[in-house]
Formats: structure tokens, C-alpha cells, sequence
């Protein structure tokens, strides 16, 4: 089983996955007051289409919900994940 962490960037500007101590992907994100912004999801193309995108998000909303805030997703893929899944993601989805 592969190791995989995540990690909040110094400038709290990145989601990061790091799996076998690298960084293998990100969501880039701002943090303002009470809303978590993100912007974007990326992942390096040797680890596109194997659920890491999926594992970010499940991160990103443990982490939203742990400190009490609202997510606006402005990424596309958040953004579909909360279109298709409004039960899931009512309480931090800030629409």
C-alpha cells in the first residue's frame, strides 16, 4: 500500500498530496476569514485517473469542517463533485 499524506502549504496557498514522500498533486486554495477558496486541482500526469483528485477533496472538506469553514469551489472538478453529491457537501458549500 502506497504511503499518502497530506499537507497544508506554509502560505496555506496549497492542498498538497504527497504520496511516497513526494509531492504528487495539489489543490491551490486561499483562505479568507471564514471561506476556503479553490481554484484549481492539480496532479502529476503519472497519478491522473487512480482517485486522487477524490482523495484531495475528502481532505480538503475534513480539513474545511475541522476548522469551521465554507468552501467556494471555483474548480471545476469541486464543483461537479458538490453538484453531484448536494447531500454530501450542504453544510460547507458555500454556493
Amino acid at each position: 500500500m502506497e504511503n499518502i499524506t497530506f499537507e497544508i502549504s506554509p502560505y496555506e496557498d496549497e492542498l498538497q498530496i504527497v504520496i511516497e514522500g513526494k509531492k504528487s498533486g495539489y489543490m491551490s486554495i486561499e483562505i479568507d476569514g471564514r471561506l476556503l477558496i479553490v481554484y484549481y486541482t492539480k496532479l502529476d500526469e503519472d497519478h491522473e485517473g487512480k482517485g486522487y483528485a477524490k482523495m484531495l477533496l475528502d481532505e480538503l472538506v475534513r480539513y474545511a469542517e475541522e476548522k469551521d469553514l465554507l468552501i467556494d469551489p471555483e474548480c471545476d472538478f469541486v464543483r461537479q463533485q458538490f453538484e453531484n453529491h448536494p447531500s454530501r457537501y450542504k453544510n460547507i458549500w458555500h454556493a
